[in-house]
């Protein structure tokens, strides 16, 4: 009979085969069963236990390999979520326990890809002796397993030639939104993993604004096979303080220019409470970090410890609208796109998934309207022509136009919006290309915009084709979206209007609001001249004054 040791060594032996065997078939059982050591933030070395976020991102990884399809994921985050930790796990786990397996991690810089990397070589260092595989190389640059030919590679973002020379299963693309080329980089990564079941592509990251090359990948992953994920700042458990006497942390610490910006900050930090069913503690931790850790600014916390994607993209610049407002403002899908076409003397809508114009509203017989457009400067260059249609009585966006053309067809293109839209008058630019496009709208059209003059208290049109945006009138006009987008008083709707709201601001250099370098601005300039000639030409209630003349006849015995 076999004494007690025995019996101990022949069941940890089995343990072990077991554990092994479970790893091998599923390598994430290495992730999720505690198998993996961390250093933490307060410097104790211990087990890898999954918090709540990362078992939500886990979870969402497994669900997305269970349908069969290949993972393309991009994880917008706030600070120190472990996220990071999670994706390296995954890496390690799949690339340690499986053949032929070829990972690489790519960070933004240096300092990033060797901290990143450190966590590799801390996983295999520590891992039980009976799930630790063999090394054959292991350097500055690669984690290289013996007799499984698989390995883990690091790289900078700065080599947009990072993976070109292999094929990957696994990718794990660190605090993107801070590479320098992204597209670039995407361009030779994309051909190198295979899109099949079992590969991966993750990128994560806090924000960097929004003039940069990630926040374009995740607006567009609506219409790939990238999915996302934000994980909020109040998710992570650790993010909350006790009150000191019952008291959240003083407001006066916070750094405001004026008394309206603090009591914006408490009533924002109200419908926080309310909107996300926030704690005293995780307000008093908010207040305390905005102090402590964002220089006082609200704004720099906002970055990196957002609360929702849109607060994560606010721009790093000075936004020149109110962030609050174009929150608010409702991007609405359009409910036809296509062209206008002229059939029988009549101008009608065609619909086209590839056409040039989005209808938001159908024109209504005795509607009025007013078109404002900005022709692009030159052909070689990145501007579009771009038009904007608004209703004169609800100042809404009925119609945009955004596109690659040449002055003659921009000014074909107004004409047929002019004429579909009730005879609308067309108020386009008159520099650069805008003079031969005024030209064209006055010969074939003659509804155009005509500069208007105030003498002895009376104004009248000149007759200088087109609207000439100057310091003043431009100061003027943006002033005058800015506050009608404020007071909410107008409806954008078009999503690529209302996302270069977002990437208009204020250029100190250049001492004007203006897109951000590589954003454009045709669509927000096209609207605010649409807004200044609606408030030169108003909405005028033809139906009250007919009404009105048919009672007066009524009462003089007509």
């Amino acid at each position: 009979m076999p004494d007690i040791e025995t019996l101990t060594e022949l069941s940890t032996k089995d343990l072990y085969e077991a554990e092994k065997l479970s790893i091998e078939k599923t390598p994430l059982f290495l992730v999720e069963g505690n198998f993996l050591t961390i250093k933490t933030k307060s410097g104790k070395i211990t087990k890898l236990r999954l918090n709540s976020i990362q078992k939500m991102v886990l979870d969402k990884i497994k669900a997305i390999m269970d349908k069969g399809r290949p993972v393309r994921l991009w994880i917008l985050k706030a600070r120190q979520t472990g996220i990071s930790t999670l994706i390296e796990a995954i890496i390690y786990a799949f690339t340690s326990q499986k053949d032929a397996t070829n990972s690489l991690v790519v960070a933004d810089d240096i300092d990033g890809a060797n901290y990143i990397f450190s966590m590799q070589k801390f996983f295999q260092e520590m891992l039980d002796d009976h799930l630790k595989p063999a090394l054959k190389h292991s350097n500055e640059k690669k984690l290289e397993f013996d007799n499984i030919h698989s390995q883990v590679l690091i790289d900078t973002s700065d080599n947009l030639n990072a993976g070109r020379k292999y094929t990957f299963r696994a990718v794990h693309l660190s605090e993107v939104a801070y590479f320098k080329d992204l597209k670039g980089l995407m361009l030779g990564l994309n051909q190198s993993v295979p899109n099949l079941p079992g590969t991966m592509i993750i990128g994560e990251t806090t924000a960097n604004g929004i003039g940069n090359q990630f926040y374009d990948e995740w607006q567009n992953a609506p219409t790939s096979d990238w999915e996302t994920i934000f994980i909020p700042w109040f998710m992570v458990e650790e993010y909350s303080m006790n009150l000191l006497n019952g008291k959240l942390y003083p407001v006066e610490s916070i750094e405001f220019i004026n008394p309206t910006d603090k009591e914006k900050f408490l009533m924002d930090e109200g419908k926080l409470r309310l909107k996300w069913d926030l704690t005293d503690e995780q307000l008093n931790w908010r207040r305390w970090c905005i102090v402590n850790n964002c220089n006082r600014k609200v704004l720099e916390f906002n970055q990196e410890y957002p609360d929702s994607p849109e607060t994560a993209f606010i721009s790093t610049g000075d936004l020149f609208f109110d962030k609050e407002a174009l929150k608010a403002q409702e991007i609405r899908k359009p409910i036809a796109v296509g062209n206008i076409v002229k059939e029988e003397s009549m101008f009608v809508f065609r619909n086209d998934a590839s056409g040039l114009f989005k209808l938001y509203e159908l024109p209504v017989k005795n509607s009025q309207y007013s078109i404002g457009a900005d022709p692009a400067e030159g052909l070689e260059n990145r501007d579009k022509s771009s038009a904007i249609v608004l209703n004169k009585k609800t100042n809404s966006t009925v119609c945009s136009y955004n596109h690659n053309v040449p002055p003659d067809r921009f000014a074909e293109d107004l004409i047929k919006l002019g004429n579909y839209f009730n005879e609308a008058l067309v108020a386009c630019e008159n520099k650069g290309y805008g003079y031969s496009v005024n030209q064209d709208l006055y010969k074939k059209y003659g509804r155009v915009y005509r500069k208007i003059k105030n003498r002895k208290g009376f104004t009248e049109p000149t007759m200088e084709l087109g609207w000439n945006t100057n310091s003043a009138t431009r100061s003027q006009m943006l002033s005058q979206l800015a506050e009608e987008i404020a007071n909410g008083s107008t409806d954008l709707l078009d999503k690529d209007l209302i996302q270069e709201c977002w990437t208009f601001v204020n250029n100190i250099q250049r001492g004007q609001p203006e897109a951000e370098k590589g954003k454009n601005d045709d669509l927000v300039m096209a609207r605010a001249i649409a807004g200044e000639v609606r408030l030169e030409h108003p909405f005028k209630d033809t139906e009250f004054k007919k009404k009105k003349k048919v009672a007066y006849r009524g009462l003089s015995g007509y």
